[in-house]
């Protein structure tokens, strides 16, 4: 039988109850929240025993946690990387490079529970619906149980690095570089990457020149113009992905008092922003493409990109109010032209292997 309890943030059990350490047979789940993120916060709570939690298996748990539908933010420049130095034969120690792809892999897991922790922890899961599955909400896992998986997959992504930094001293420069740029972007801003400009910049870095870098310094390649200009790329794809999250739910976080790079532009620069960041992605991956790749994929790739663009531009022009479901038709319009993108790649990647191993048609 379900019972409730309503307790504010200057409560003892507080925290008890936020990372479900007040009790071992019962779990308390969230299901309404007064002033999220302020000192005055309450929170109604749902108090059920474990046994009426229809809870599904470990792994479905474990996968949704980790959100490993968006891994293919790490498969993509790992995949780029790979063949960019397997055309030009500058795969050097495959060893470390094999290594460093599962650090990230790794790292990427346990940063993503850490996220949803702290989303849970500080109430902003409360405020965006989405249609994914939170464990944490329903009560599937604890906070303090998944805190624990995260710093596990931490460690081990670390374990796996440092053989790399070793057979690979450049490595070290690029961690520590990555490293520093990740506590700035958390202890700036709360340990969240959502509501900041540095913070979306550290992102920008870490998961774009960053991370490409750091993967081919791994093969022992070192860094050179054409993977920085890659990784610049990449990473203003990934804000894009960002920018629509944020737009999406741009109603909700601007009742909720969130400050990001959109509620503060509003809703009707929101709409010209969005269509320029897209916009100057294409820029760069018209650039990229004219300094690096063949005519065919400069003119054909670019081409199609821009027109399967055209969907998304016309979408977030007809949104006429933040509220209804016109913001998530926008977010899904904008994740076709960044999948179509992605296709695009991949599909040149694998162009590229056919012809270094058959040779030019």
């Amino acid at each position: 039988m379900s019972r409730y309890v309503t307790l504010k943030k200057s409560d003892a059990d507080f925290l008890k109850y936020m990372w479900g350490t007040f009790s071992g047979t019962e779990r308390a789940l969230p299901i309404e929240s007064l002033n999220p993120g302020t000192a005055q916060e309450s929170i109604t709570f749902e108090i059920k025993n474990l046994k009426e939690i229809k809870r599904p298996s470990d792994l479905f748990i474990f996968s949704c946690l980790i959100k490993w539908n968006y891994f293919f933010l790490l498969f993509i420049p790992l995949f780029y990387v790979g063949v960019k130095n397997y055309v030009f034969q500058r795969i050097f120690d495959p060893t470390s490079f094999g290594l460093a792809a599962a650090a990230s892999l790794f790292l990427f897991a346990g940063l993503n529970i850490r996220n949803d922790v702290i989303d849970h922890v500080s109430g902003f899961d409360r405020i965006i619906k989405t249609a994914g599955k939170k464990p944490l909400l329903l009560g599937w896992t604890t906070a303090d149980s998944a805190n624990h998986i995260s710093w596990i997959l931490c460690v081990i992504a670390i374990a796996l690095a440092v053989p790399v930094c070793i057979r690979q001293h450049e490595a070290v420069r690029v961690v520590g570089i990555t490293l520093g740029l990740f506590l700035a972007g958390n202890f700036l801003n709360k340990n969240n990457y959502k509501f900041n400009h540095f913070s979306e910049f550290v992102l920008f870095l870490i998961l774009g020149p960053a991370l490409c870098s750091g993967y081919q310094v791994a093969m022992g390649s070192g860094v050179d113009t054409e993977i920085l200009i890659f990784g610049a790329v990449w990473g203003v794809a990934v804000l894009f992905l960002l920018y629509i999250v944020q737009f999406s739910n741009l109603f909700e976080t601007s009742q909720a008092g969130i400050k990001n790079t959109l509620t503060q532009m509003g809703f009707d620069r929101s709409k010209i922003f969005l269509m320029s960041w897209w916009s100057f992605f294409i820029v760069l991956w018209t650039v990229y493409h004219f300094l690096y790749a063949s005519q065919f994929w400069l003119w054909f790739g670019t081409a199609i990109l821009i027109f399967w663009s055209l969907p998304t531009f016309i979408q977030i022009t007809s949104t006429h109010s933040p509220i209804g479901s016109d913001l998530i038709q926008v977010r899904k319009a904008g994740n076709r032209a960044f999948a179509l993108m992605n296709g695009i790649l991949v599909f040149e990647l694998i162009w590229n292997i056919y012809t270094q191993i058959q040779g030019p048609l």
